[in-house]
C-alpha cells in the first residue's frame, strides 16, 4: 500500500485507500506500525482527504496511546508498546500539521489529554521537536 501512494496516487480512490488504512489502525502490531507510516505520508500528499476522516483516524491513534500493558508481561511487551505509542504520536503530529486539523473537537480532546499525562507529553514533545527540526533542515536543503 506504501508503494501505492509513490507510484499511482492519481490513480487510486483516496477514501477507499483511507478505509483500508483505519482497517490497518486497528491490526496487529505490525500491520499498525506500517500504517503509522502511510498515515503520516498520507497526510502530506493529500491532506484534505485526511481533514474530512481526521475523527476515525484520530480513534485508533487514541486507544493505542491510552493502552496499558499488564503488570505481568514480558519485556518485549512493554517495549513493543512503547514503540507503537511513539510511531502514534509521529503520527498524530503529522496529522496536527494538517491545515484546520487544530479545529477538530476530537483533536483537542486528544491533544488535551496527552498533555495531562507526564508520560504521553514528553513523548510528544519529543516528537515535536524532531518533526520541526527535520523540517527546518529540509527547508534549508531547498534552498540551497
Amino acid at each position: 500500500m506504501y508503494t501505492l501512494l509513490d507510484s499511482c496516487l492519481d490513480r487510486l480512490d483516496i477514501f477507499e485507500f483511507l478505509n483500508h488504512v483505519e482497517d490497518g489502525l486497528k491490526d496487529h502490531y505490525d500491520i499498525k506500525m506500517l500504517t503509522y507510516l502511510m498515515l503520516v505520508r498520507l497526510a502530506h500528499l493529500c491532506p484534505h482527504a485526511i481533514l474530512q476522516r481526521i475523527d476515525r483516524l484520530l480513534e485508533p491513534l487514541r486507544a493505542t496511546c491510552t493502552t496499558k500493558v499488564k503488570a505481568n508481561s514480558v519485556k518485549q511487551e512493554f517495549e513493543k508498546q512503547e514503540e507503537l505509542k511513539h510511531s502514534a504520536m509521529r503520527a498524530l503530529a503529522a496529522l496536527l500539521a494538517v491545515p484546520d486539523a487544530d479545529k477538530s473537537p476530537l483533536m483537542n480532546e486528544f491533544l488535551s489529554q496527552i498533555k495531562t499525562n507526564t508520560e504521553l507529553s514528553s513523548m510528544f514533545e519529543s516528537i515535536q521537536k524532531d518533526v520541526s527540526s527535520v523540517s527546518s533542515e529540509m527547508s534549508l536543503m531547498d534552498t540551497t
